[in-house]
């Protein structure tokens, strides 16, 4: 919702209740004028109010973004780290096991030449 939208109709439903008050109390002009004098007074801190909370709400929403927008450039930064540093941890382990699969490899090798010839002194 935006912001202004929000008070304009606070303002206006506030207008406009006051008024409708006015209108259906039971008092003399006089009255009326001297609390339509007295309201508007009240009417001024209120909006000077209304005006100093918003800018304090889009000051702290503009801070929360800036944090959100630090806290995960940082969250990514930490990720890519650990992601390195796994990987370096791992590389040992991924050269001994692409050893040892060679020398699986050798072996099933060495096993296939040996059925063949015995195949083959067999026959």
């Amino acid at each position: 919702m935006n912001k202004k939208s929000l008070a304009y109709g606070l303002l206006i439903g506030g207008v406009v209740g006051g008024v409708a008050s006015l209108l259906t109390s039971p008092s003399s002009g006089k009255e009326i004028r001297a609390q339509i004098k007295d309201k508007k007074d009240d009417w001024t801190v209120v909006i000077e109010e209304m005006k100093g909370h918003i800018g304090e709400l889009k000051e702290s929403i503009g801070t929360l973004s800036q944090e959100g927008k630090e806290t995960v450039l940082q969250l990514s930064k930490d990720l890519q780290a650990s992601f390195k540093q796994w990987q370096a941890s791992t590389e040992p382990n991924n050269q001994r096991l692409q050893e040892e699969i060679q020398s699986i490899q050798r072996t099933i090798e060495a096993l296939e030449k040996s059925i063949n010839s015995a195949n083959t002194t067999n026959q």
